[in-house]
């Protein structure tokens, strides 16, 4: 089980089980989960309906200052911290109606305590009492009720995303290893260069670790062209050259040798159109980055399109591996090129 599907069982054990347990027992689960998730201002705000009245006002504020996915926020009021806007929530919500500016501080475990535990007073001031705190429990139960069903849908969606992501991932990691194994390898590093780059936060990312992650992708790019279409010294048909440096000539030619496939020339053009172009967009964006200030969010995208472009491409190769290339009847291969984009 992944991560996400993890998170999907947790929140949707919680909708199954919210009306067979205590409120607070429901509330407890959603801040686990709006932790896990990184929803610092769900996890926080959930959090102070747990809080208990006396104590530690420090302890309080470091059980909760943990829940969030970077406790150094806590109490940036000049900034958008999750726990202040959590803060101005709860107090707004339980605010005495008749005394502005006093809150009820009661915990969700004391108010069902005090709600089924504690005879009901038959004054109309203790009526009213009871009724304060029956709201603060009501609001409650919606809230998180509503924060799970959210949740619900937000990772019920992503589990799918991941899943077939993830059957694609299979298949070009299969492939990689099968016809590249020293491209995993190169994969693996550059991975490894994001991660050092980010612990590099909240100092800002590492420049030298973005930048050996980008050199490694252009070599990713070079070596996946290299394996498709090895250098050769003599030129395509149209005069480009094919050697070692001319590797986005190289990859516009085993385009349109794959579009000359007879029995999969449909599949082969869809594969193949657009391709040329994008690689070319990522190569230079890998040459830019090296030679440049670059975001972490910049080089993750990088990353990421490196991959997916190695994919197609040897996706694209498996097709002409699986059916011959030949000239398709009435179409030349440079008229099947200009079809692919």
């Amino acid at each position: 089980m992944d991560a996400t599907e993890h998170i999907v069982a947790l929140i949707r054990r919680a909708l199954d089980e919210f009306d067979d347990h205590p409120l607070h027992v429901s509330v407890r689960r959603a801040v686990r989960i709006a932790s896990l998730i990184g929803d610092s201002h769900a996890a926080v705000r959930l959090g102070l309906d747990l809080q208990d009245r006396g104590g530690d006002p420090n302890q309080h504020r470091s059980d909760l200052q943990r829940l969030m996915t970077d406790p150094s926020l806590w109490g940036d009021r000049a900034g958008t911290s999750p726990d202040v806007s959590a803060m101005r929530e709860y107090l707004k919500d339980r605010e005495k109606s008749d005394e502005p500016g006093m809150i009820l501080a009661h915990s969700l475990a004391d108010i069902d305590y005090l709600t089924e535990k504690v005879p009901s007073k038959s004054t109309a001031a203790g009526v009213k009492a009871d009724m304060a705190l029956l709201g603060i429990q009501d609001r409650a139960r919606l809230r998180t009720f509503s924060y799970l069903v959210a949740w619900e849908r937000r990772f019920g969606y992503t589990s799918v995303n991941e899943s077939i992501f993830g059957g694609y991932k299979a298949e070009v990691d299969k492939m990689l290893a099968e016809g590249v194994p020293d491209l995993v390898e190169k994969f693996t590093a550059v991975y490894r260069r994001m991660n050092e780059a980010a612990a590099r936060t909240p100092e800002g990312p590492g420049a030298e670790e973005l930048s050996q992650a980008l050199t490694t992708c252009r070599r990713i790019l070079e070596a996946v062209v290299d394996h498709v279409l090895p250098a050769q010294e003599e030129r395509s048909e149209s005069g480009h050259r094919l050697d070692q440096p001319s590797y986005r000539n190289r990859l516009f030619e085993f385009i349109k040798r794959a579009n000359s496939s007879r029995s999969a020339a449909k599949v082969t053009v869809a594969l193949g159109k657009g391709l040329h172009d994008r690689f070319t967009a990522i190569d230079e964006m890998t040459n830019k980055g090296v030679h440049a200030a670059v975001s972490l969010q910049a080089a993750n995208l990088c990353a990421l399109n490196t991959y997916v472009l190695c994919g197609e491409i040897l996706l694209l190769q498996h097709h002409v591996d699986r059916d011959p290339v030949g000239a398709k009847s009435g179409e030349s291969a440079d008229t099947a090129a200009d079809s692919a984009g």
